[in-house]
């Protein structure tokens, strides 16, 4: 409701994650053009804090080196703006409301709706202002129903429901460095990977409830949903590395990832396969209290949806759809319900550029493209 809408220009979408990095351009509008895009992700293996700082970092320019000599072939048209989508472990989100009964139906004015975000936004407590990365209104309800543009409608009731998000300061010093080399003179704009994971997930279903589950390669996200609003996000410092390290002790975890795609497709029955089958059961308990603990946190002050949204490798999807159904997550779910993956695919979503196919193999990257070209077309 406050953008404006920008169809047309090229804009750079930057994506930051636990251990990759990836940068797109864009041509936004209805139907969003995708001009060059490139992800370089760090190898699966143990490194400390800083190093992964690092690594992501320099994955970050030689994304953004490859993307801009890919352009140089095909664009002339001058970047806009840089957009950065943060993911876990470098950002935090946290969700607020203020709602407010007037004496009687009223024409309800941005001034309104500003002043309750505003109010919104001052009781959050935990959000590290010092490193403050964004703030918006994630949801508006007029006498109890939502409101996509609610300037001039009549209400006596409002409520309004924001998200505001903090960011690691290396990280954020680091890629704006980065990105100011890469994109001279090129303003630079924040966003959350909850924000994009949000901007999705209601446009598949604005109402919805729902858990969704972000993993990378050293990170996993738990961001829980009512209603079409961020109810908690919770870190789980597991990733893909540290899930094939705890499924296949010893062994690099590329090699457990292609044997696991392998099991899923049925083309794989030799003494190594039988071996990670034998290693899978006896590890499954050990992820289960891991996970567990987190969907503890998760549903601290309100049990969750059983429906799961899986933003995963692809090659891990099918057993962590499996995992997650089977395993017993009952006692978290509002319904007493397994939690049950949907139908969710990036081609759904309508700010997705559907000119390059290859895109859609990297969900993260389309999420974040989607999130940004849906702002600039709103």
């Amino acid at each position: 409701m406050f953008g404006k809408r920008s169809n047309g220009q090229v804009v750079a979408i930057a994506l930051i994650e636990s251990g990759s990095a990836g940068i797109a351009l864009l041509k936004t509008g209805q139907q969003p053009e995708l001009l060059a895009h490139a992800r370089e992700e760090l190898a699966l293996e143990v490194r400390s804090k800083e190093a992964q700082l690092s690594g992501v970092l320099q994955a970050l320019a030689t994304a953004g080196e490859k993307v801009l000599a890919e352009y140089t072939k095909v664009g002339k048209k001058a970047i806009s703006t840089c957009y950065v989508v943060v993911g876990s472990p470098w950002s935090r989100s946290f969700s607020g409301s203020a709602g407010t009964k007037l004496d009687r139906a009223t024409a309800i004015t941005d001034a309104m709706i500003s002043e309750l975000a505003k109010q919104a936004l001052e009781t959050q407590k935990d959000i590290d202002r010092a490193n403050f990365m964004e703030a918006s209104v994630s949801r508006i309800l007029l006498n109890g129903y939502p409101a996509s543009d609610p300037a001039a409608k009549r209400a006596q009731e409002i409520d309004v429901f924001t998200l505001i998000s903090d960011c690691d300061k290396g990280i954020k010093t680091g890629a704006t460095e980065a990105l100011a080399k890469l994109f001279p003179g090129t303003s630079i704009l924040w966003r959350s990977s909850a924000r994009a994971d949000l901007v999705a997930a209601t446009q598949i279903d604005p109402s919805g409830s729902y858990l969704i589950v972000e993993m990378d390669g050293e990170a996993t996200d738990l961001i829980s949903v009512h209603k079409g609003v961020l109810d908690q996000r919770v870190l789980v410092e597991q990733g893909v590395r540290q899930i094939m390290d705890t499924l296949a002790k010893g062994k690099p975890a590329a090699e457990t990832i292609t044997l696991m795609d392998m099991l899923e497709k049925d083309e794989c029955d030799d003494a190594a396969c039988t071996e990670l089958r034998d290693s899978i059961a006896k590890a499954e308990p050990e992820l289960v209290h891991v996970f567990g603990e987190a969907l503890a946190k998760v549903t601290a002050g309100r049990k969750l949806p059983d429906e799961l949204i899986l933003i995963v490798p692809p090659s891990l999807a099918p057993w962590l759809s499996r995992f997650f159904a089977r395993i017993d997550f009952t006692q978290f779910t509002a319904t007493t319900r397994s939690l049950t993956a949907g139908s969710f695919t990036v081609r759904q979503l309508s700010g997705v550029p559907k000119n390059e196919p290859s895109l859609f193999t990297d969900a993260d990257l389309c999420i974040a493209c989607n999130l940004v070209n849906t702002e600039l077309s709103s």
